[in-house]
């Protein structure tokens, strides 16, 4: 189900529904209108990480260090495991 977005013709106000696919009117959500019909949402703005190149070095940086250190514990772990301990 998709969300669209509404404007009421009586009382102007715009709203989001999850209503079924290709709705072209529904009861507005304030007044009770049958008037709600659907219109045109602006796009979302694209995704993108924030931050400088260097502060995008030392995360990774961070997340190696992460990985290898979750690496190690889980091969202790398995190790210990093994012979029984």
């Amino acid at each position: 189900m998709p969300i669209y977005e509404f404007r009421c013709d009586r009382c102007g106000e715009r709203f989001d529904a999850l209503v079924d696919v290709g709705t072209e009117a529904i009861e507005c959500r304030i007044c009770g209108s049958a008037g709600a019909s659907r219109v045109l949402s602006a796009p979302a703005a694209p995704f993108g990480l924030v931050g400088s190149p260097g502060s995008v070095r030392r995360q990774e940086a961070r997340n190696a260090k992460l990985r290898e250190s979750t690496k190690a514990d889980f091969k202790a772990r398995r190790k210990r495991a093994r012979d029984g301990g």
